[in-house]
């Protein structure tokens, strides 16, 4: 499997932070993207689920009245876990040195 582009790398940890806080509709995704200033629609979030579906990063069930619920997996939390890692590894390259 390739790396996932830098877009799709931030969009796949913002969609994992998300449904590890609490299974969501594709629809609460775009919702709660939005407040955080990430403006993703629901055809630009469909491939990031279903590449998550196909890691095993996600599961999606099918809820009456409510439609498809995505969840985290064990799979997906290792992920999320391993991208939160590089990216304290990257923020502590980009921090300035401190002067002795």
């Amino acid at each position: 499997m390739k790396p996932p582009t830098f877009d799709r790398f931030f969009s796949r940890i913002h969609v994992l932070k998300l449904v590890q806080s609490s299974p969501s509709t594709v629809l609460s995704l775009v919702d709660r993207l939005r407040e955080r200033g990430i403006d993703k629609n629901i055809r630009s979030l469909r491939p990031i689920l279903r590449s998550l579906m196909i890691a095993r990063a996600i599961t999606a069930e099918l809820v009456e009245g409510s439609g498809r619920v995505y969840c985290i997996t064990e799979q997906g939390r290792a992920e999320l876990e391993a991208y939160m890692a590089q990216l304290a590894v990257l923020k502590a390259e980009l921090e300035p040195e401190e002067k002795e």
